[in-house]
């Protein structure tokens, strides 16, 4: 698919997850098959104010392109000012709008998911945004704020007339959050009722998976969130199947997930310093061993570690005793 100018082939993204989409985790990413990523969500008001953390957020490196920034807010005025902050300062690829995020701080300042129960409100801040900017702007939504407004057909179509070049769709209500079961019906909908790319979200664990929403929905491209994390074989894979229909399904063993943890610690270690990365890498331990034997006792030595030499040799020992086993 072709987001303006940008060719992604396969049509297969990172998703811009809150907390966990550095640059590390993304480079982990695109080195293992992701074709595209996209940074955690960034305030457009803290932007424009000029604080350095939040720019801290738009570090990237070339190796990590084509790269999405996303970003949030509730004001056309500072929204069109983000982006063009972004464009002369950072020059990313694309530039995300974030109407899907259902986190409480988020929503009640109108931002994120709150978009989606103000159509009037999101679509002049797409506006604006587009308005801002020579980058693409794409937006990501979800099936609406809850069961009784699902507007994501009409609020699609309202954004299609604003310029942007692709919607994504993750097809739960704000609501739901991560619970409940994603309606694909509603990313066929979108499909079929826009002329714009429309990327496919929500729970895609698996290739079998990213089948069925791709044959169903006949979207452009598959976005993978959570289930890439600790497990970027399944981009690996995914993207296997996208470009020739080989079908096997991931199958990291425990020693490929450890090197890959040690690998990834190191990572955040050149790029924040130890103490701070040996903090970072806690909320990855659940996903890196998920299903390993003795698991928790595993994730709860590594969360209580003090420091990231004890972190080392706590998944070093983990490791070798794996292999005498």
């Amino acid at each position: 698919m072709k987001i303006k100018d940008i060719e992604i082939t396969p049509a297969l993204f990172f998703a811009p997850l809150a907390g966990y989409s550095d640059k590390p985790t993304r480079q982990i990413s695109r080195k293992y098959g992701a074709e595209a990523v996209f940074t955690e969500f960034i305030s457009s008001e803290g932007l424009i104010r000029g604080s350095e953390k939040t720019r801290d957020y738009l570090d990237f490196d070339e190796k990590e392109r084509p790269l999405g920034v996303q970003i949030f807010g509730h004001r056309a005025e500072a929204m069109s000012e983000a982006a063009a902050i972004i464009e002369e300062d950072f020059a990313p690829d694309i530039i995300d709008i974030n109407m899907g995020c259902s986190v409480k701080k988020v929503v009640k300042k109108g931002a994120g998911a709150a978009l989606m129960k103000d159509p009037g409100r999101a679509t002049k801040i797409t506006r604006a945004t587009v308005k801002a900017t020579n980058l693409p702007v794409t937006v990501k939504i979800r099936s609406g704020w809850n069961h009784n407004k699902i507007n994501f057909l009409s609020l699609g179509q309202k954004l299609e007339q604003t310029g942007i070049q692709a919607i994504s769709i993750h097809p739960r209500t704000a609501s739901d959050g991560f619970s409940n079961t994603p309606n694909y019906d509603h990313i066929k909908q979108l499909k079929e009722s826009v002329h714009l790319p429309i990327i496919g979200n929500g729970n895609i664990d698996s290739i079998k998976r990213a089948q069925k929403v791709l044959e169903h929905t006949k979207c452009d491209g598959i976005m993978i969130g959570r289930w890439g994390l600790g497990n970027p074989w399944l981009f690996s894979e995914i993207n296997k199947f996208m470009r020739n229909k080989e079908y096997q399904e991931p199958d990291p063993t425990p020693i490929d997930k450890i090197n890959l943890c040690l690998n990834h610690l190191k990572s955040e270690e050149n790029y924040r310093g130890p103490k701070e990365a040996n903090k970072i890498m806690k909320k990855f331990y659940k996903w890196y061993f998920k299903g390993f034997y003795k698991a928790s006792n595993l994730r709860s030595k590594l969360v209580h570690s003090e420091n990231i030499d004890k972190t080392r040799e706590i998944l070093d020992k983990y490791k070798n005793n794996y292999k005498l086993n």
